[in-house]
């Protein structure tokens, strides 16, 4: 009679488990569930916390047809390395892509705006809420955004790439 009663509660706790997740899940995807436009996308890789030089000291030779030979030192501007010119690319096309989260017929779809260029996809909750995991199916390339701050009006994710760590936030628009 024990084990009946023991096992009878076991199942309503798990049962009782269940029904508070989704809940919680739900009420994440109502707040997720709009159009979105970013305010602040910065990197939080740490390569990029050092600044890169905007000046360099190059060598050159100013020797004379004479015979004289003579080096001197000249500041030019230095270039961003490529990676830095990437990020920067990158960054200025997250804060010009406004995000469009919607469920429709029980899909969650999301789509991208970048300029010139419409990016459309699925998505669903995972990690009780907290992570976004984001399927793309013209490239079959799956993205995964960390939900950093999520209220009825803003909305802050971490993106992870090749090249770093992105933070981006969004504000809803009415």
């Amino acid at each position: 009679m024990k084990i009946k009663h023991l096992s009878a509660f076991s199942m309503i706790i798990v049962l009782a488990f269940f029904a508070s997740s989704c809940s919680v899940n739900h009420e994440i995807e109502k707040k997720l569930v709009g159009k979105w436009n970013p305010v602040n996308a910065e990197n939080l890789t740490d390569a990029s916390s050092v600044p890169e030089p905007t000046q360099v000291k190059v060598r050159v030779d100013t020797s004379t047809e004479e015979g004289v030979r003579k080096e001197s030192e000249v500041t030019v501007a230095a270039q961003r390395s490529e990676k830095g010119q990437k990020l920067d690319r990158i960054l200025a096309n997250e804060m010009r892509s406004p995000l469009k989260v919607s469920i429709e017929n029980d899909q969650r779809l999301v789509e991208k705006q970048y300029p010139g260029k419409t990016i459309k996809g699925t998505w669903k909750l995972k990690k009780q809420g907290k992570r976004i995991a984001v399927k793309i199916p013209d490239t079959g390339r799956k993205l995964t955004l960390d939900i950093v701050s999520l209220t009825d009006s803003t909305f802050t994710v971490f993106e992870k790439m090749d090249l770093g760590q992105l933070k981006i936030s969004y504000v809803k628009v009415k």
